[in-house]
């Protein structure tokens, strides 16, 4: 099983208009709905291609609710920690041109003994997981160091982590040593204020991140090559050239991509081949990481990597 963990979740809708003018009041057309959050796509890639997931992390209020029905109507299997602050909600309005707008709402607190809860949560969940994930922002200082305590208190166990976050969480969570490490570049600038703009920079994060025990760290950068990093050396890595539609939550397939291969035992550079095809499959089209596996498929034969050192 795949354990997702989501400190940040969120109801994620889209409102359909023929355009927005300031000041005016529109009339939609259409909306939809979904539970957003990066561990949750996570989790509904995995469902989607077939692997055994569960997500977990903070859900609160009416829009807690509305997240758990709607993974209930997906059939992704989820354990939350019901916090007593409000979970947010986040708009996207997409206009009939292609222009999105996108407003997303201030995160929720979480208490000591709320974030405590989640650590139990987790180690418990460790214990029939052969993956756990740690995904997106945290929404109060009270979490942030939760990746890290948990990544702490299964380190002596035989669970594969996964980190994707920036920030304080990231600071301290890295210093565990994870077995998958998947910054994006922007990410990773500013919550280390450095600047990744030569192949020599990128190199030498990429060692640094060797030297910290990391097993494998895939700097990604949108549609533009990723940066991959092993003890066994570097690599370069170039996704399919797609028509990009959404491209919300393709780092997330991509993890999802990477996950599934090695529970399939797919050589590494296929694994990561496999993982940009996923994350490319997500960016040509508007729903978030809900590709099929003949959708990656058909992608990963046109993802490049060449080894440079």
């Amino acid at each position: 099983m795949i354990t997702t963990v989501t400190l940040n979740t969120m109801v994620d809708k889209t409102v359909y208009v023929e355009k927005i003018e300031k000041g005016l009041i529109h009339r939609a057309c259409q909306t939809d709905m979904v539970a957003g959050g990066k561990g949750v796509n996570v989790s509904r890639q995995l469902t989607i291609l077939g692997l055994e997931t569960i997500a977990t992390g903070f859900c609160g209020g009416e829009t807690g609710d509305i997240i758990t029905r709607l993974m209930f109507d997906e059939n992704i299997p989820h354990d939350f920690i019901r916090i007593e602050s409000l979970t947010r909600e986040g708009v996207t309005y997409r206009e009939d041109d292609g222009t999105v707008t996108a407003v997303f709402e201030p995160p929720h607190t979480v208490s000591p003994e709320e974030a405590d809860a989640l650590l139990r949560k987790c180690i418990f969940l460790a214990n029939r997981s052969s993956w756990i994930t740690f995904n997106g922002s945290s929404p109060h200082r009270n979490a942030d160091v939760i990746y890290h305590d948990i990544m702490e208190a299964i380190k002596n166990t035989s669970v594969r982590t996964v980190l994707d976050t920036y920030g304080e969480p990231l600071r301290q969570a890295i210093l565990m040593k994870p077995f998958l490490f998947k910054p994006n570049k922007q990410e990773f600038e500013k919550t280390f204020n450095l600047k990744l703009d030569t192949e020599e920079m990128y190199r030498r994060t990429l060692d640094d991140c060797i030297e910290r025990g990391i097993g494998c760290t895939i700097i990604t950068d949108g549609g533009n090559p990723a940066y991959v990093g092993t003890v066994n050396g570097h690599w370069l890595v170039y996704p399919p050239k797609i028509q990009t539609i959404n491209p919300t939550g393709s780092g997330d397939a991509l993890i999802a991509g990477i996950i599934y291969a090695y529970e399939q035992k797919m050589h590494f550079e296929d694994a990561i081949t496999f993982g940009m095809a996923a994350g490319a499959a997500n960016a040509q089209t508007w729903s978030v990481a809900n590709s099929t596996l003949d959708e990656i498929m058909r992608l990963k034969d046109r993802v490049k990597i060449k080894k440079i050192t």
